[in-house]
């Protein structure tokens, strides 16, 4: 079991991207707070009271006047964070904060620069695409996944380009000569209301088409 205690030597920071999810944000900082020394809630533009409920809760909020999509959102998270290692996470509560001692621990003991949090199930038909595209380039059982740990000087260093993340954040780091590895993930279901966070994915598959050729 990895405890951590065992880690604290590293400062972890959280960015959690968030568009309209005042209902589920307060519980997800709340279990991050047992993890990270740092909890980031990037608000992309919300309509609602998410950015008053992740203050409220303890986090650090960086707000969006408009939305600008989740490449723009995780950058705007990684300049913020202070930490030595940063967890990008979901704020629908279908990642499980318990996941995150696992996550950072091969970075940690410098062993791995990005480690993705592996879903059982890749339940859309165009990230299975995506990810066999960027398998061409580099092995990776899910290339789509919003849980990940990478070294926070990686991630200053990172360029983030495309509609989401899906394959050409892999690529950028494995052309970075990032050591990367993955950890299985537990992911339940979102606490309330269906998923808001709109991938578009045919745009993506020529970004990613243009990173590996």
């Amino acid at each position: 079991m990895i405890l951590w205690s065992d880690m604290v030597k590293f400062k972890t920071s959280a960015v959690i991207p968030a568009y309209n999810e005042a209902a589920s944000i307060r519980n997800v900082i709340v279990e991050c707070k047992r993890f990270c020394d740092e909890i980031i809630v990037v608000d992309d533009g919300s309509t609602d009271n998410t950015a008053e409920a992740a203050e409220s809760s303890g986090a650090v909020v960086v707000r969006h006047e408009k939305n600008l999509g989740v490449t723009r959102t995780i950058e705007s998270g990684f300049k913020a964070a202070e930490g030595d290692i940063i967890v990008t996470m979901d704020a629908d509560g279908q990642h499980s904060p318990s996941d995150i001692p696992k996550l950072i621990d091969p970075i940690s003991k410098g062993k791995a620069d990005v480690v993705f949090g592996v879903r059982a199930l890749t339940p859309h038909r165009s990230e299975r695409i995506i990810n066999k595209l960027t398998n061409l380039r580099v092995k990776c059982s899910d290339v789509g996944t919003g849980f990940r740990a990478i070294k926070a000087e990686l991630a200053k260093k990172m360029r983030l380009h495309g509609t989401c993340l899906c394959g050409t954040f892999v690529l950028e780091a494995h052309k970075r000569g990032a050591r990367i590895t993955e950890i299985p993930v537990e992911v339940k279901p979102r606490m309330y209301g269906r998923r808001k966070v709109r991938t578009k994915h045919i745009k993506q598959f020529f970004y990613v088409l243009n990173d590996l050729f």
